[in-house]
């Protein structure tokens, strides 16, 4: 009688464990998640060291759309295996980048960018004027001062695939604790 009570025990919470492992994976994997920004390519918005909270249900609904800031892999310019990074969203498929004189214009209009680091975003490469392809989204860092961000100016548009999540809470440093905008 008492091996069965605690065979049956046993298997309860091996039951309780194997669930809750189920929905913890299910949750990281189709829901949210925690990342770690590596860098100051976010500045001001995001800095060094900060903890995020991620979520993947956008991706599904509603979809991504531009300002927001998001967390993806980016092409491998250095040979270090994946590369993940986190971007502000310029412009989604179909829409026209064009940066000149210091300023980013989304389908001739001029971006209002107040997040910025910087007065001015300088072209870097050859996809500084391009219509966005379809299914791809254009990202650039808020750091925009030479050098501080490889973003789609460096290596054009990036496939909407390769978007991990959308970033929306701080969860660290706690004096700044809260929604990212």
């Amino acid at each position: 009688m008492k091996n069965e009570a605690l065979k049956k025990e046993i298997i309860e919470w091996l039951v309780h464990i194997a669930l809750a492992i189920i929905v913890t994976l299910a949750a990281v994997n189709y829901i949210c998640q925690f990342t770690i920004v590596k860098g100051n390519s976010m500045l001001p918005t995001l800095q060094d060291n900060n903890i995020l909270v991620i979520e993947k249900l956008s991706l599904h609904f509603g979809g991504i759309k531009p300002g927001d800031i998001v967390v993806l892999r980016i092409p491998d310019l250095l040979g270090k295996g994946k590369v993940y990074a986190v971007k502000r969203v310029i412009a989604t498929e179909g829409q026209k980048v064009e940066i000149k004189d210091g300023k980013v214009f989304v389908d001739g209009e001029e971006l209002q960018e107040t997040y910025t680091t910087g007065s001015d975003t300088f072209a870097t490469g050859e996809f500084s004027n391009i219509v966005v392809p379809e299914n791809c989204i254009y990202v650039l860092g808020d750091n925009r001062l030479p050098g501080a961000s490889k973003d789609s100016r460096t290596f054009g548009p990036l496939s909407e695939g390769t978007i991990i999540g959308k970033v929306v809470f701080r969860l660290y440093p706690f004096s700044e604790i809260g929604p990212v905008e």
